[in-house]
């Protein structure tokens, strides 16, 4: 990436369920407020929060959040965990925001607009916000942090900016990408992903990586006040904000409160001790809480998705996961309404493809997946040539595809309770089919590394977390070529309509090449998404008001720009 200062001058997905990267190594579209919109997009107002009944909130009060991990790094532009998140985006800007509706809109930038072509980006600031020590945030900020981020190589991010041909600062409050080719998720993920730093203190800093930011200097509704690992981080309001209702936060502190289970933070709920949860809560739990009066119970959907994957890869020997007719006959096969149900208690929501229902502009109404039919299944393969020719009650593979009992290994993540209900569900979906699965639960790091760097395993059962822009999904999990597509899928016609959306010059054209994939994926099956957990959020309603729900789990009730219009009672 070429850098120009006209004065001397990114799917993991790390992957796991508190990890970003893994839960989105792709950053993505937000409707129709996509990046490659020629007309761009302006500054919004700031969300409304209900106000007290006596008229305008009034200033102070500490709100006490229950978590269940700390931060993995204060360092904004290393920090990659949902609890890091929690802390970090209070602490330091975006360009863009996801409002409540899950569409990205200008934060810090007060406009984002993209040329015609598609290859002209152009990022106009707020004027008059400042970093915490006075300084105020410019262009140059901005600029430097893509800089730094692209050539430390400092998280996945990095790769978004592979895409700049240079980057101009033609005046302090404007900052003009261009790009290589056109690319329609380009603004929202730099916009809201990357968390901006101040070039003035993190240009002296020799080892950006390493840097543990233990006195951040940042820009935020709130700043660090104390840390003390494992058991709480303290925020204080600063004076003035641009999001805040009232000009500045209501609250005058927030303190982050860590705890070693759900049980116990869900009892400080109970008890008072907690005021409101940023960590999901078992379905269990909320539905206790739900009986208590004086705490209010809210869900927001993720914006990722839970799955099972089979490898097609014939290099690591010949399976009945490489056999489109096998992974067709378990996606009929397999019992959606009860793992909603049984699995996770009523707390998700079915989906066909890997676009969320989210994302309904980009849904391809005619892409379904097949409707639960174990005798549609056991039909498609006694076609396919499957067939019990031993009399051991379990299916036979074609002689194509090993001519063996069809035993399938499942691994996945022994600890995730919900993977393992979903385990137990499949298990007797397949024995109805003939088929048997042989299911192996594993530590998670045994997880990642057989699963996303060997390959080496026949199915597994995970999930994506956060999964943001529907014109990158395909290209950065089925892609041949891409680093998630886990199970080695190959296929030219999607890596067409992959690459097609991805770089678009449109969001028009983005988005029919996204339903084209999607028509695709229904018929081919790499892998079977089985549902969108929604998660589970409390507060208590009495003594606090003003939340803002936001989309997924890493935002929540604790999103800066809920925060910020929070009130006590």
């Amino acid at each position: 990436m070429k850098r120009i200062n006209r004065k001397n001058v990114l799917l993991s997905l790390l992957l796991s369920a508190s990890m970003l990267a893994a839960c989105s190594s792709q950053p993505a579209s937000s409707g129709s407020q996509n990046a490659a919109s020629p007309s761009g997009t302006s500054t919004p107002a700031a969300p409304t929060q209900p106000a007290p009944a006596n008229g305008q909130p009034t200033v102070g009060g500490t709100l006490v959040v229950g978590t269940l991990s700390g931060p993995d790094t204060l360092n904004p532009l290393v920090s990659n965990t949902t609890p890091g998140s929690w802390i970090v985006n209070n602490l330091y800007p975006h360009l863009m925001q996801m409002n409540p509706s899950g569409k990205k809109e200008p934060y810090l930038a007060e406009s984002v607009t993209t040329s015609d072509d598609g290859l002209t980006i152009t990022i106009k600031l707020r004027d008059g916000v400042t970093w915490q020590d006075g300084q105020p945030i410019t262009s140059e900020d901005v600029a430097f942090t893509g800089q730094l981020l692209h050539d430390k190589k400092l998280q996945w991010t990095a790769e978004i900016f592979d895409q700049v041909a240079k980057v101009e600062t033609p005046d302090k409050l404007t900052v003009v990408y261009t790009l290589k080719d056109p690319y329609p998720a380009f603004s929202g993920a730099i916009g809201y992903w990357v968390r901006i730093v101040p070039k003035h203190i993190w240009e002296k800093i020799d080892d950006p990586k390493a840097f543990e930011n233990q006195d951040p200097v940042g820009a935020g509704p709130f700043k660090l006040v104390k840390y003390e690992k494992g058991q709480y981080i303290e925020l204080a309001a600063i004076d003035k904000w641009f999001s805040a209702p009232g000009g500045r936060a209501y609250l005058d502190k927030v303190i982050f409160k860590i705890y070693p289970d759900a049980n116990t933070m869900t009892l400080a709920l109970q008890k008072g001790e907690v005021d409101v949860t940023s960590s999901d809560l078992p379905t269990s739990a909320a539905k206790l809480l739900e009986t208590n009066s004086s705490i209010k119970v809210e869900q927001t959907a993720s914006l990722g998705f839970a799955y099972y994957s089979f490898n097609t890869d014939a290099s690591k020997g010949v399976s009945p996961t490489q056999d489109v007719n096998f992974r067709l006959a378990m996606a009929t096969a397999t019992d959606r309404n009860t793992i909603l149900n049984v699995a996770l208690e009523g707390a998700g929501m079915q989906i066909d493809t890997p676009i969320s229902p989210l994302f309904a502009d980009w849904i391809n109404p005619d892409a379904k997946a097949p409707a639960y039919d174990s005798a549609k299944a056991k039909e498609i393969l006694a076609n396919a040539g499957y067939s019990d020719t031993d009399g051991d009650g379990i299916l036979n593979a074609p002689s194509s595809f090993g001519g063996k009992n069809v035993e399938p290994e499942v691994i996945y993540d022994g600890a995730n309770v919900f993977h393992q209900k979903v385990a137990k569900i499949l298990e007797k979906n397949a024995a109805d089919i003939g088929v048997k699965l042989i299911l192996k639960p594993v530590e998670y790091n045994t997880l990642v590394a057989k699963v996303f760097n060997e390959h080496d395993f026949q199915m597994h059962i995970g999930k994506w977390g956060v999964l943001d822009e529907p014109s990158e999904t395909f290209a950065n999990l089925y892609h041949s070529k891409a680093k998630n597509n886990m199970a080695t899928y190959n296929n030219t016609e999607m890596d067409r309509l992959a690459d097609g959306a991805k770089y678009a010059k449109t969001e028009q054209i983005a988005r029919d090449d996204v339903k084209a994939a999607q028509a695709l994926f229904v018929k081919e099956f790499p892998v079977v998404p089985i549902y969108v957990q929604k998660f589970n959020l409390a507060y208590n309603a009495d003594k606090f008001g003003g939340f803002t729900l936001f989309p997924g789990d890493l935002q929540g009730l604790v999103d800066p720009n809920s925060l910020v219009g929070v009130y006590k009672k």
